[in-house]
C-alpha cells in the first residue's frame, strides 16, 4: 500500500480504487448465465429448441436403419440399435400435429434423431435437419398461451420472444411421445 506522501491526490488515504485493485480497470467479469439450445425447425413452426444439457447425442440414421413396428402410434416411426440398446424413434413433426416428415419429403433417406432422456428413458427424436447451439439466459424465457398448435402447447417450456425460438420442456415431450393416442 502507498504511504500518504505518496499516493495521488484523487486517492484519499485509507481508500483503494479498483484501479489499485486491477492495473488495468478491469471490473470483474458478470457470471455468465446463459444456457446452450440445440436448435432445429419443424414443418410450420419457428425455432426449436432443446437445452443442450437434455440432449444425449444426435445421430445420423439412415430410413433402412428404422424397424418398423406394427400397431404404434403415427408418430412413432420404429425402433434402431443404439449402443446396443432398443432406441424408439419419434417423428417430432407428428406428434405436434404437423405433416409427417416422410410427406414433407417422400425421397428422404437420412434422418436427424435428437436423443433426449427423462426419468431412464430415451427416445429418439426424429427431426429433418439440427441447425446450430446457441446461448440463451433462461431468464428470458417466457410463457405465453395461443402462440403455438394445439400439439405443441403440451410440450412447450416456454417461448423466447427476441429470437422467436420455442423451448420444448424434454420431460414432457418423453412422456408424449410414449403415450397412446386418445
Amino acid at each position: 500500500m502507498l504511504s500518504d506522501a505518496l499516493k495521488p491526490r484523487w486517492i484519499a488515504a485509507g481508500e483503494e480504487t479498483a484501479a489499485q485493485r486491477d492495473p488495468l480497470g478491469l471490473a470483474p467479469i458478470p457470471e455468465d448465465k446463459r444456457r446452450r439450445f440445440l436448435q432445429f425447425r419443424l414443418a410450420e413452426e419457428s425455432k426449436i429448441l432443446l437445452p443442450l444439457h437434455e440432449v444425449v447425442e444426435v445421430l445420423q440414421l439412415e430410413t433402412s436403419e428404422i424397424l418398423p413396428v406394427p400397431e404404434m402410434p403415427s408418430w412413432i416411426l420404429g425402433v434402431c440399435n443404439w449402443r446396443g440398446e432398443v432406441l424408439w424413434l419419434t417423428d417430432l413433426n407428428t406428434l405436434v400435429g404437423n405433416l409427417p416428415l416422410c410427406q414433407q419429403d417422400p425421397t428422404l433417406e437420412q434422418l436427424i434423431a435428437v436423443i433426449v432422456q427423462s426419468e431412464g428413458c430415451s427416445v429418439g427424436l426424429v427431426v429433418n435437419q439440427v441447425d446450430d447451439v446457441e446461448q440463451f439466459d433462461p431468464e428470458h424465457i417466457h410463457q405465453q398461451e395461443g402462440l403455438y398448435s394445439a400439439g405443441l402447447a403440451a410440450i412447450v417450456a416456454g417461448y423466447l420472444p427476441d429470437h422467436k425460438g420455442i423451448v420444448l420442456d424434454v420431460s414432457a415431450t418423453v412422456e408424449r411421445s410414449r403415450q397412446k393416442p386418445p
